[in-house]
């Protein structure tokens, strides 16, 4: 049952990540409306597709340790890192900035629970020395 569940957290990790890198760096301006944000500088488009296409890359790897066992622990703190990090931004711009729109708080909510599912996978799967 353990290495189901770990495919699985890893699996909707790669996801998300593929998805949201996909999207971001191929069509920013319809991605990034739905959250209410305006794409229109092109440093601002530019920006946006430069950290998709890193969060498409990092999905990928991270995918690779759903398939691969010996990837496992490597993805996994890849996974934790990268989605953890994107809800401690969420939650430090909350602090700073206010309340954000409803859709990037639920976004916020996914990214810190698949990042706390991700270390556990870590911490199941680390080297032991």
């Amino acid at each position: 049952m353990g290495r189901i569940l770990e495919r699985a957290v890893l699996g909707l990790s790669a996801l998300v990540l593929i998805v949201v890198g996909a999207a971001s760096a191929f069509a920013p301006a319809a991605f990034y409306s739905g959250y209410g944000i305006d794409v229109e500088s092109s440093a601002l488009a530019s920006e946006l597709r430069a950290t998709g296409v890193a969060l498409l890359l990092l999905g990928l790897a991270v995918a690779v340790g759903a398939i691969w066992r010996r990837w496992v622990f490597p993805a996994a703190v890849v996974a934790a890192l990268v989605l953890g990090g994107y809800a401690l931004g969420r939650i430090i711009s909350a602090v700073v900035d206010g309340t954000p729109d409803a859709s990037l708080a639920v976004a916020g909510v996914a990214e810190l629970a698949l990042g706390v599912a991700a270390a556990w996978v870590a911490i199941r799967t680390r080297p032991r020395v």
